[in-house]
């Protein structure tokens, strides 16, 4: 079966279209169609939105489709695993064509990349946003422009056609319960967020709050910026560490920001002080070191949501109704996927290889 697939890569200039076979190794995930067509099947929510294998018919007619999507940044196996989900469903589709485009983390290189999405005459245009609210002026344009945007992951504070992720409030509940219960509910406890204004942050905060309102007993002791990644949660830690004597528990935003702040309690030498890491992010590496007892759990958010993305923006081409689509709090409508159950000891085995990633774990510098 031969399917052809375009896909452009903008790294530092912008790159033309190029075709590639079935066989050929798909941009940064280095992955063929037939590898990414296996992963398919294993995709948490293909039943959400389906599209029979094929090419896609607007008006009856099936003509080349382009879809751009501009991804926050590919620095993180996080993000890659999001982009696997939508090559895995474009190569579904012989005449889908796919424009990527790597924002760097840096907002005004995506709000750039937007406005050359359309530039690009893009049919629609999927979007995770680096930071909501910076973000908001690209996106009016693309609403200006009249084709459909589909924002993933993180929301941004204006109008779009449909806005898709999982509920980070209820699942940052689900991980500070687990926190309540394991500390006796009442402890003493440091918290590494995202980055600041990143809506899954905000969620997250707001979902563990909801939970430690019930818990006078735990103390916010100090609050820090993860940024999602390592680099910074590590100096964050070690500040935490000089200034509390007493830390029970840390609940990060991320797992990358529990490694780091496991490294700086074992560079503090207070390993013994047997402080508990609660977190998220739900990669395979994230589930093993659950049941290494590295980790006391994992709150399961997927990343496998582009695939979902793309269906939803072919559905508006096609003037497909979207099932499920609701309003909400902001402009706009939402897609509002299952929470998945939280990743803990108890139920670590049923996870692992279930999560995204191939890596393995850091080892833990505390054992």
């Amino acid at each position: 079966m031969l399917r052809r697939l375009l896909f452009a890569l903008s790294v530092t200039a912008l790159l033309p279209a190029v075709p590639a076979l079935a066989e050929d190794k798909q941009p940064i995930s280095q992955k063929t169609c037939t590898q990414l067509a296996a992963e398919y099947k294993q995709l948490p929510f293909t039943n959400i939105l389906p599209l029979d294998e094929g090419p896609i018919a607007i008006g009856g007619k099936v003509k080349p489709l382009t879809i751009g999507f501009s991804q926050t940044a590919f620095n993180h196996p996080w993000r890659i695993s999001m982009l696997e989900s939508l090559q895995a469903e474009a190569c579904r589709h012989s005449n889908i064509k796919l424009v990527v485009l790597d924002g760097n983390v840096d907002v005004a290189k995506q709000s750039n990349d937007v406005r050359d999405l359309m530039a690009r005459g893009v049919d629609a245009v999927l979007l995770s946003p680096v930071e909501s609210a910076a973000l908001v002026p690209a996106a009016r344009a693309v609403m200006g422009s009249g084709i459909p945007l589909i924002v993933m992951d993180r929301d941004v504070p204006t109008d779009k056609t449909l806005f898709i992720g999982q509920s980070n409030v209820t699942m940052a509940e689900q991980v500070a319960e687990r926190m309540a219960k394991d500390l006796g509910g009442k402890g003493d406890i440091v918290v590494i967020t995202g980055l600041k204004g990143s809506s899954p942050a905000v969620d997250r905060d707001k979902g563990m709050k909801n939970v430690l309102a019930k818990y006078p007993g735990i103390k916010v002791l100090a609050v820090g910026d993860g940024q999602w990644i390592r680099e910074p949660a590590v100096p964050i830690m070690e500040d935490f560490l000089t200034a509390h004597p007493h830390i029970d528990a840390v609940f990060s935003h991320a797992e990358e920001s529990s490694w780091g702040a496991q490294l700086a309690i074992a560079r503090a030498k207070r390993c013994g002080d047997k402080i508990r890491q609660y977190t998220f992010d739900g990669s395979n590496a994230g589930f093993k070191a659950v049941k290494a007892g590295t980790f006391s759990a994992d709150g399961n958010y997927t990343p496998f949501i582009a695939d979902i993305g793309l269906r939803a923006a072919l559905y508006k081409l096609m003037g497909k109704d979207i099932a499920g689509q609701h309003a909400y709090d902001m402009p706009g409508q939402r897609l509002l996927l299952p929470d998945s159950p939280t990743v803990v000891p108890e139920n670590a085995d049923q996870w692992i290889g279930r999560g995204w990633g191939t890596f393995e774990p850091t080892p833990d510098p505390c054992k």
